[in-house]
């Protein structure tokens, strides 16, 4: 990985700052597995993934829940 991807991936965990951890969780298939967070009502959370294209482990693909 070069330093634009490293502070590319770093800038998307940046959003997790300030959160607990709530629980693990996965996919119905079990495909994938993701962290959920918490901060107040509102709720993250971050699917562990290989690359943004979501083709394995080691990129975190944050979204919100409602």
């Amino acid at each position: 990985m070069d330093n634009t991807t490293v502070m590319a991936e770093v800038e998307q965990a940046r959003q997790l700052v300030g959160f607990t951890v709530e629980s693990i969780c996965h996919t119905e298939d079990f495909a994938s597995f993701g962290i959920q967070f918490r901060q107040g009502k509102k709720r993250l959370t971050a699917w562990v993934d290989c690359d943004p294209e979501g083709n394995g482990p080691g990129h975190l693909n944050i979204e919100e829940e409602a």
